[in-house]
């Protein structure tokens, strides 16, 4: 998926797997130059209230350009 200023890239078949870290990244640039500005990583987390666990994904830095 495409949204000016990121690209979301995804393994393929990558929501049939129970853990979805690291099937997934966003790579954030900058709109009017072009340039990258860091690429995130999907990291999945769970919260957990009472005997319920949630599971979400959230995005964690992972690499920045050189």
């Amino acid at each position: 998926m495409h949204t000016p200023g990121s690209i979301y890239i995804e393994l393929m078949w990558a929501e049939t797997k129970l853990d979805q870290s690291g099937l997934s990244c966003l790579l954030n640039y900058n709109r009017a130059s072009k340039e990258p500005e860091d690429m995130r990583i999907a990291a999945q987390k769970s919260l957990s209230l009472l005997f319920l666990t949630f599971n979400y994904i959230s995005s964690v830095s992972w690499k920045q350009p050189g």
